[in-house]
């Protein structure tokens, strides 16, 4: 997978971010939330019809995408496998 310090999106340079190495170029087109718009979330989800905390929803959401993650990869890697067969 390139250098174990290039960028896992497009292989130029880049440096750890969460575990991931990353270019300051993509890192810049991912659209990362500033102070300010975390704490317009944070009050939105203050408001009494919230079911949960803003901290809350996005422990919920990454618990959902790392799920959804595995199942999909599960899927390739049976199919990769089977492709040596047929």
């Amino acid at each position: 997978m390139g250098n174990p310090k290039s960028c896992f999106q497009c292989g130029n340079k880049g440096s750890d971010i969460y575990g991931y190495i990353m270019c300051d170029s993509c890192k810049a087109k991912l659209g990362l939330f500033s102070d300010e718009t975390i704490k317009k979330h944070i009050a939105q989800y203050e408001k009494p019809t919230s079911k949960r905390s803003y901290k809350e929803e996005i422990d919920y959401r990454l618990d959902f995408i790392e799920k959804d993650y595995i199942k999909k990869r599960i899927k390739l890697l049976d199919i990769k496998k089977r492709l040596e067969n047929i």
